[in-house]
C-alpha cells in the first residue's frame, strides 16, 4: 500500500474513534441527568419527612393536646 492510502486509512480510522467516543460520552451524560434528576426527588421527599417529623407531637399528650385545641 501506497503511504497515502496509509494516510487515508488513518484518517477514517482516526474519525471513527473520536465518533465513538462523542458518542459514549453523550450516552453516559444522559443517565447522569436521570441519576441527578431522581436523586433531586429523594431529596425533596426526604426534606419533607424530616420537616413533618420536626413539626409533629413527640408525645401522645401531645397528640391529645392537639386535637383538643384543633391545631393538629
Amino acid at each position: 500500500m501506497t503511504p497515502r492510502l496509509w494516510l487515508i486509512v488513518g484518517a477514517v480510522v482516526l474519525v471513527l474513534v473520536g465518533a465513538g467516543a462523542i458518542y459514549l460520552e453523550g450516552r453516559s451524560s444522559g443517565g447522569n441527568v436521570a441519576r441527578v434528576d431522581q436523586l433531586k426527588t429523594t431529596n425533596e421527599t426526604q426534606r419533607s419527612i424530616t420537616d413533618a417529623d420536626a413539626h409533629g407531637p413527640r408525645t401522645s399528650d401531645d397528640v391529645d393536646r392537639r386535637l383538643r385545641d384543633g391545631s393538629f
